[in-house]
C-alpha cells in the first residue's frame, strides 16, 4: 500500500500564500527551532532523544505553526508539552488532553495520577501560557473542547492504549469532533510489521499496530491519510519481544538482561502519519 500523498505539496503551497509566503513561512521555522534547540523550559537530558523522536522535524512535517490550536493526547512527563507550550503561548493555545481517568479506574494510583493532571498542568503555567488548558480523552460527557476548536491533534505512541483500553472508538469520535475541517490528526505509532500473523489484539498487547490496520481503522472514522514519513523508523528494531516494545529503551523491561543488545537497538521502530479530518 502506499501511503504517501501529494496533499501535503498543495497545502504546503496554499499555506504560503495565504501567510504570506516565504518571509512568514521562514519565521514559523524559527520558532520552531527555537522550541526545539533553543529551550529553557525543557529539562536536562530531554535533548538526548531528539535523536530518536526527531520533534523539529515532526512539527514542520504536521504542519504546526505558533498561532494554531494544538491538542497533545497522553502528554504524560510533558517531554513534548515542553516544546509545544512555549510554540504556542504567545499566538496559539496548547490542549492537554491526557487519558480520563475513569478508563484506568481499576489501576488506582495510575488513575490518580491521571485525575491529578490538571493540577500538575498548573505547575507548568507560566511555560505553556495562559490560554493554555488541561483535560482528559473520552471526555464522559460531551466534549473536552468545543466542537471544530483545534488544528491538530497529536497522538504520540498511545493508540495501542485506546484499543486495549477499549475506548478507540471513542476517542477517534471525540478527536473529529472537535477539529476543525480540515485539521490535522498527527500520529506516530509504534510499528508492527505487515507480515505479523496475530491480531490487532496482538498487535496491541506489544504495544503496535499493523500501519495498514492503524491507517484503515482512522480513516473509518472521518479521516484521510494525506502523508506518510519514516523520519522515526527503525530497521533495527526486531518488533515481536515477549516483552512488548517496552523491551527497548527506554524502559528496559528485562532489566540488565541483554540490555547492551536492546540499547545497540534503540527505540522502537515507529510510523509517523498525518491525517485530515474530512466532512
Amino acid at each position: 500500500m502506499n501511503f504517501v500523498r501529494n496533499w501535503g505539496f498543495a497545502a504546503a503551497a496554499a499555506i504560503g500564500m495565504t501567510l504570506g509566503g516565504a518571509a512568514l513561512a521562514e519565521h514559523h521555522e524559527d520558532a520552531i527551532y527555537k522550541a526545539v534547540h533553543e529551550n529553557s523550559a525543557r529539562k536536562d537530558g530531554e535533548a538526548a532523544r531528539d535523536s530518536a523522536r526527531h520533534p523539529e522535524e515532526l512539527l514542520r512535517f504536521f504542519g504546526i505553526t505558533p498561532d494554531m490550536t494544538v491538542a497533545e493526547v497522553n502528554p504524560g512527563g510533558g517531554w513534548y508539552s515542553r516544546i509545544l507550550g512555549p510554540l504556542l503561548k504567545d499566538k496559539g493555545h496548547y490542549v492537554g488532553l491526557e487519558h480520563h481517568p475513569e478508563e484506568y479506574k481499576e489501576y488506582a494510583n495510575y488513575s490518580a495520577n491521571l485525575r491529578a493532571y490538571p493540577e500538575k498542568f498548573e505547575e507548568m503555567r507560566d511555560v505553556m501560557g495562559p490560554n493554555a488548558k488541561a483535560t482528559w480523552i473520552p471526555a464522559q460527557e460531551g466534549l473536552p473542547v468545543d466542537a471544530g476548536s483545534l488544528d491538530a491533534i497529536i497522538i504520540v505512541r498511545a493508540l495501542h492504549n485506546w484499543h486495549r483500553r477499549n475506548f478507540f472508538d471513542r476517542g477517534m469520535e471525540q478527536a473529529h469532533a472537535m477539529l476543525k475541517s480540515g485539521g490535522v490528526m498527527g500520529v506516530v505509532q509504534h510499528r508492527m510489521p505487515e507480515s505479523f500473523e496475530g491480531d490487532r489484539d496482538a498487535a496491541a498487547g506489544k504495544g503496535r499496530w499493523k500501519q495498514s490496520d492503524l491507517v484503515a481503522a482512522i480513516e473509518a472514522h472521518g479521516f484521510k491519510l494525506v502523508e506518510a514519513s519514516e523520519m522515526n523508523a527503525n530497521p533495527k528494531d526486531e518488533a515481536n519481544y515477549e516483552k512488548g516494545v517496552w523491551t527497548l529503551p527506554p524502559v528496559y523491561a528485562l532489566g540488565e538482561t541483554d540490555r547492551a543488545k536492546y540499547e545497540a537497538i534503540g527505540e522502537s521502530d515507529r510510523m509517523t502519519l498525518k491525517f485530515v479530518k474530512v466532512d
